[in-house]
């Protein structure tokens, strides 16, 4: 028998799927944005002509906020009580800039916006859960 099962008080849970759902989240940015990296030019065409849009800033952007919303879900698995308040840091810069890269790649986009804006309801609900019990 443990102490907390000797003393009644029942242990905090880690939230997993959350981490899960984070790091997967993250991985798809990361692995997108490195694809994107070498070769980030749209051609735009609108009424006034033909525009080429180099993406090369956003992507390398986009890489880096990829990468620490997977380690902020690797973090998660760890429990520790830092890692929840990082992985919201981390977690809204990355749905901000899926949103501005939504006419790039919008299936992927609504993808990890969807990961990500479910990751942090668990989150949410995890936090609940902790300050009362």
């Amino acid at each position: 028998m443990g102490v907390t099962e000797l003393v009644g008080a029942r242990p905090a849970r880690r939230p997993l799927l959350a981490a899960g759902l984070l790091t997967a989240a993250g991985l798809v940015d990361a692995v997108s944005a490195w694809a994107h990296t070498g070769h980030a030019r749209f051609a735009v065409a609108t009424a006034d002509g033909v525009y080429r849009v180099d993406l090369g800033g956003w992507a390398w952007a986009h890489l880096a906020v990829g990468a620490a919303v997977t380690v902020a879900g690797l973090a998660l698995l760890t429990g520790r009580r830092w890692a929840v308040p990082v992985a919201y840091c981390c977690v809204l810069p990355a749905v901000v800039i899926d949103l501005l890269l939504l006419p790039y790649a919008p299936l992927r986009a609504v993808l990890v916006v969807a990961l990500d804006g479910t990751a942090l309801r668990l989150l949410l609900r995890h936090r609940r859960a902790t300050r009362a019990g």
